[in-house]
């Protein structure tokens, strides 16, 4: 029984630590959404600067 305590109080502990990283670097999900398109169209973009124009875009009449 008291095993199951120290787990509950485990577990609110880790809950407090949550909601204090939450309160510091907590953001709407708005925001979270732009932030992660911003990051994946960088990645994109420094993926594609990796080939030259011509492999991404073949000539189409062959």
């Amino acid at each position: 029984m008291d095993e199951n305590k120290e787990m509950d109080s485990e577990n609110m502990e880790d809950m407090d630590a949550m909601a204090d990283l939450d309160a510091m670097f907590g953001q709407d999900d708005e925001m979270v959404q732009k932030a992660e398109k911003t990051v994946l169209t960088q990645n994109l973009e420094g993926f594609a600067s990796c080939f030259p124009d011509w492999d991404l875009h073949p000539p189409v009449g062959y």
